[in-house]
This record gives C-alpha cells, sequence and structure tokens, in this order.
C-alpha cells in the first residue's frame, strides 16, 4: 500500500509507523491522519505483528494541526475518528517521540500506549493559544497527569520538558537523542515476546470510552463557537 505522508516498516514483530513530513514538522493534516489509520489497518491484520512504533521524521515527533488545512476538512479532522482508532488499537502501540510534540502531535503520543521521549522532547498542548480545542485531551490526559496537572498544560500552554512530563506520568521513558529507537525498539521487542492474546484483553480492559455523549456536546458547543456557526 503505497503512502504519502508516512513511512510504514516492518522488522520482524514490530511495524514502525513514522510521520514523514519533515519539512513541514510533521505537522498533521486530514490526509497524514487517514494514512495513519490506514496503516493501523494493515497492521491490524498482519497476524505477525504485535507490536506498533509511531515516531516521526526529521526533527520533531510532531508541531501539531497543520494550519494549512482547508476549512472544508476541519469537521472530519476533529470528529475524533482516527483517534478512537489508535487509543482503541488492539495491539501495544510505542510512541518515540522527539523535538517538538505539540497540539495534535502530543495528543496523537498521548493515545497510544507508552511513550519513549528523547531528551530534546518539547511537550505541549497549544489550542488556547491559536484560539483552538485540544479537543481529544479532555478525558483521556486528567486520566493520565491528573486534573490539575492537565489544567495547567492545557490553560497554560506552556511547554513541557521531556523529564518533566516523566515526572508527570506522562512519559515512560526519556533517553539520550541517538538513543530514542533502540529505547523504543528494545520494549517493542519485549512486548512482542509476550502473549498477545493476554496483552491485548488487558489492554482492552485498561481503555475508557474515549468520547461520552457530554464530551462530544462540549466539542461541538465549542468548535460551534470558535469558528462563529
Amino acid at each position: 500500500m503505497d503512502y504519502e505522508c508516512i513511512i510504514l516498516e516492518k522488522r520482524g514483530n514490530v511495524a514502525v509507523i513514522t510521520l514523514n513530513r519533515p519539512d513541514k514538522l510533521n505537522a498533521l493534516n486530514l490526509k497524514t491522519k487517514k494514512e495513519v489509520f490506514r496503516a493501523l489497518k494493515e497492521i491490524e491484520t498482519d497476524e505477525a505483528i504485535r507490536c506498533v512504533i509511531y515516531t516521526g521524521a526529521g526533527k520533531a515527533f510532531s508541531a501539531g494541526f497543520d494550519m494549512g488545512t482547508p476549512p472544508e476538512d476541519l469537521q472530519e479532522f476533529v470528529s475524533l475518528q482516527e483517534e478512537e482508532y489508535l487509543y482503541n488499537f488492539d495491539k501495544p502501540v510505542i510512541a518515540a517521540v522527539h523535538g517538538y510534540t505539540l497540539g495534535d502531535g502530543m495528543q496523537q503520543a498521548m493515545l497510544c500506549d507508552i511513550i519513549v521521549a528523547s531528551e530534546n522532547a518539547k511537550l505541549g498542548f497549544i489550542g488556547a493559544k491559536i484560539g483552538a480545542l485540544c479537543y481529544g485531551s479532555f478525558t483521556v490526559l486528567p486520566a493520565i497527569v491528573g486534573r490539575q496537572k492537565a489544567s495547567e498544560w492545557l490553560f497554560t500552554c506552556d511547554y513541557v520538558s521531556a523529564e518533566e512530563a516523566f515526572k508527570a506520568g506522562f512519559v515512560n521513558k526519556v533517553v539520550p537523542h541517538d538513543r530514542l529507537m533502540a529505547a523504543a525498539l528494545e520494549m517493542a521487542e519485549k512486548i512482542a515476546k509476550l502473549s498477545p492474546i493476554s496483552i491485548k484483553y488487558s489492554k482492552r480492559a485498561m481503555r475508557a470510552p474515549l468520547v461520552s455523549e457530554e464530551h462530544r456536546k462540549a466539542l461541538e458547543e465549542g468548535w460551534a463557537a470558535i469558528s462563529g456557526r
């Protein structure tokens, strides 16, 4: 299957999805999200693959939402369809993040099961800086770091270092930049040796719904207010 915005590699029992728009710091547009979705669909049916690494090419994991996204794509972009699929994907997903990991990029990492971060990672939810909503973070982020820390990150839009994110429980491991992929692969290969059935159902048991009706209503009202509709 051909991809333009990502690279999909298979290394034994591990698949690697790489966001591949380095000239845009891997900013996420609708096409990129759909290609990630297609890659996960391909991986889902490959019984040889037992773990996934999700990373970014160049100097960043992802700087977030592509501000060049056409207005007509926005409603589908924020539908949470691709996010829910990533969040509920049955095979473990490890995010290997470095450089700017912001907004939608930080959200993509958050929806993975494990985050390995380079020492040079700069993370942050920046929706309020641009008058937008960090639409996939409102239920998951507080469950990871607690409501107070989630409120701080979402309301101040401050950048968070890899070490601070580790202390908050958002990141599992911080490594030197030149060790990032090696560390992610070591963890993925360890997981790949274990029972895929046990891991599949352990993951399902831990996943709460990403979207409730109350959550969906708040998002719809928020985007309507932002867009003036």
